[in-house]
């Protein structure tokens, strides 16, 4: 149908002003059909058409199927920009420019896009295959460009629901992970560290030619002097040689940076070492250390391009680039040579392979500048696409999506730093020790936990540890009834390490000898973090107990063709209890007394399964372990829990599902604990040797 559009076209310039004469008209017909049985054909064929002139690209031919797909029925006459304005920022009209400059198709997969299906102004997803070809007039140069497309939505849907079930067997069964998978795994970080002054994000593709891994890596290195170095390098070539070769060089130049060694003489040593190996000559590094107070830049692009840097209001700027030549191929003796720039607050730094920029038939240059227009509509949301909400999430997951829509030869990695414009700033929290002071507690270290937004296991590690340290404070440090003062000071370091100090004004109690299941709590906390201390005695005469842990925060990088987590952190849903049957069916409620199926006390003709959510501390202890003699009517009935939903469980938690376990064994039933592996529950039922399911 393309053709026909362009027939249609170079017939249309060689008719005079006023129109086809009698000799056009009669070969057109010989040719082509007759006007009205073409045109008619033209409008009932079901892909999407559409004829654009002009390097305005006006609309000047449509299809029923295209009206219909957008919902508008006078579109010929008007540009396109203006008739579909919201494909604005979905790198279409860019296309369309490149198509009419060069005058050489080009061919889309699986285009997503967000469009106004049937102008109701609500913007919906679709996918599109579509085909775009120049339209040229009788001297031949380029007069429009003619478009067809498939609407692919429902398939690129089904497969992505095939792909998302794919990856939970994935996780349940890790051993069975597709190698490619497993050796990025093991050679790229697979995290990336959360910092008070700076957001870090990164995306890594493999090259699409072989779906083999490759040289390309990335590294974000929190250093000593409170900076971070941020590292996209190449090795040549693909296949484990260059994955085990870039896993050297990278262990390298990584050991250099973390021992204080700065930028320069870590470039230093890590091209000495390439020059000794063959494997490692001409690697290609760009290395970029920012120190997020001061907005400092110290960089080197040896064989790398330049990274760019986006400005808060879109505006983009290439850092210079000095030419540095890549590694192990200087002169014996010489060190690459860095270079210096500032980064403002707000401002975002991009580091690239130049898989990303590479195209056939397409100079580096212009691919350059499609990458800084592309990395500008992410990082100031212009592009309407669904992606991580912080701009360094933004800008590394559309510029990788966009850009390597028509394919791409190599490996693709994109490494991001943006400076915030303002510090995540210290916490410090002073309440009582009463419920309603705990539960207000609560909410503000969760706001700030929000704030940071580290990754899934990192949070579970250090609200499990807070809140261990709080109970402590409400059980042992006063004496029953009386509620006492309990302080909470956090703070992120500039390497990455929260610091969190839980301070009281009591004197802890010796705890009681015949609760067997009591004590855990500190325990489970210092097994999850990296590091747990209790002093005792730290305040006047004596009195007084401060909990400090410390626990180094990471944020998950993108690995291949996942799109990763958006940057802001999902809801967390407030503790409740529900009971279903035995099936999964939701009921209404726990009946106090009444056996499920049997109301006067006997056999249930089902087991009881209760569905618990949110988070299970000294403030919502009390009402779960109503909840659990309820429904096992005091341990005669069997009892399935399912914790898959469980933000944190508390050993407050931990010791009712010990006693509602003994419970139900003294009258020779099982209490049943379901809780998914990499949940938040199952890491601590393992630390205390509770079976779950799931």
């Amino acid at each position: 149908m393309t053709d026909h559009g362009g027939a249609d076209a170079d017939a249309t310039s060689r008719a005079p002003a006023d129109g086809p004469g009698p000799d056009d008209e009669e070969r057109l017909a010989r040719t082509v059909g007759d006007a009205g049985v073409v045109r008619t054909a033209f409008d009932q064929v079901p892909l999407i058409l559409a004829v654009y002139a002009g390097p305005e690209h006006t609309v000047v031919a449509t299809n029923a199927a295209m009206r219909s797909f957008f919902g508008r029925e006078e579109l010929i006459g008007a540009p396109i920009r203006s008739a579909l304005p919201e494909l604005a920022g979905q790198h279409v009209f860019e296309l369309l420019d490149e198509v009419y400059a060069t005058g050489r198709s080009r061919v889309a997969r699986e285009w997503r896009l967000q469009v106004d299906l049937g102008g109701t102004g609500e913007l919906q997803e679709v996918w599109l295959d579509f085909h775009l070809a120049p339209t040229r007039a009788v001297d031949g140069r380029v007069s429009g460009v003619a478009t067809y497309a498939y609407d692919v939505t429902e398939s690129v849907r089904a497969r992505q629901a095939a792909q998302q079930q794919a990856a939970d067997a994935e996780r349940r069964a890790r051993d069975a992970r597709d190698v490619v998978t497993a050796l990025q795994e093991a050679l790229l970080p697979t995290d990336l560290p959360v910092l008070p002054g700076a957001r870090i994000a990164a995306r890594y593709l493999v090259a699409d030619r072989d779906q083999v891994a490759g040289g390309d890596w990335f590294d974000a290195i929190p250093l000593p002097s409170g900076g971070v170095a941020l590292v996209v390098g190449d090795v040549v070539g693909h296949g484990v040689a260059a994955s085990a070769a870039m896993g050297q060089l990278r262990a390298v130049l990584s050991d250099a940076l973390v021992t204080g060694a700065g930028p320069a003489r870590a470039l230093a040593r890590a091209d000495a070492f390439a020059a000794r190996s063959p494997r490692l000559r001409a690697t290609t590094v760009g290395l970029v250390v920012l120190d997020p107070d001061t907005g400092d830049l110290a960089y080197a692009c040896c064989g790398q391009p330049p990274p760019v840097v986006v400005a808060p209001d879109g505006s983009t700027r290439f850092l210079a680039d000095l030419g540095g030549e890549p590694l192990g191929t200087g002169v014996p003796g010489t060190a690459p040579a860095l270079s210096r720039d500032t980064l403002a607050p707000g401002e975002l730094v991009l580091l690239y392979s130049d898989g990303l920029v590479e195209r056939p038939h397409r100079s580096i240059a212009d691919g350059m500048a499609e990458l800084a227009k592309v990395a500008a509509d992410a990082a100031t949301g212009q592009a309407p696409l669904g992606a991580g909400a912080g701009p360094a999430e933004r800008v590394c997951q559309l510029t990788v999506e966009l850009l390597t829509r028509t394919g791409y030869d190599d490996d693709v990695t994109t490494l991001a730093a943006h400076r915030l414009p303002e510090p995540v700033p210290p916490l410090h929290a002073e309440t009582t020790t009463d419920r309603g002071g705990i539960r207000g507690l609560r909410r503000t270290v969760d706001t700030w936990l929000d704030e940071l937004d580290p990754a899934d296991d990192d949070r579970d590690a250090v609200e499990l540890a807070v809140w261990e340290a709080i109970a402590n404070a409400v059980d042992h440090a006063y004496p029953p009834g009386l509620p006492g003062p309990v302080r909470v000071d956090a703070a992120l370091l500039p390497d990455g390490v929260l610091e969190c100090r839980v301070t009281d004004e009591g004197s802890w109690r010796d705890p009681d000898p015949g609760a067997t299941h009591r004590g855990r709590g500190l325990l489970m906390a210092q097994q999850l973090t990296d590091s747990l201390h209790v002093l005792r005695g730290a305040g006047p005469a004596g009195a007084g107990t401060v909990v400090t842990l410390r626990h180094r925060l990471h944020r998950p990088a993108m690995l291949g063709s996942g799109v990763g987590r958006d940057a802001a952190p999902a809801a967390r849903p407030p503790f409740a209890v529900d009971v279903a049957s035995g099936d999964g069916v939701p009921g209404d409620g726990v009946l106090v007394g009444e056996a499920p199926g049997g109301g006067d006390g006997g056999p249930a003709s089902r087991d009881v399964r209760l569905r618990v959510s949110g988070p299970v501390d000294v403030t919502s202890v009390e009402a779960l372990a109503r909840q659990l003699a309820a429904a096992s009517r005091g341990g005669v009935l069997p009892l399935t829990v399912d914790l898959s939903e469980v933000t944190l469980l508390a050993s407050a938690g931990v010791q009712v599902l010990h006693r509602v376990r003994d419970q139900l064994a003294g009258h020779g039933h099982a209490l049943t604990l379901v809780a998914p592996p990499g949940s938040a529950a199952r890491a601590v039922l393992d630390l205390v040797h509770l079976p779950a399911t799931g």
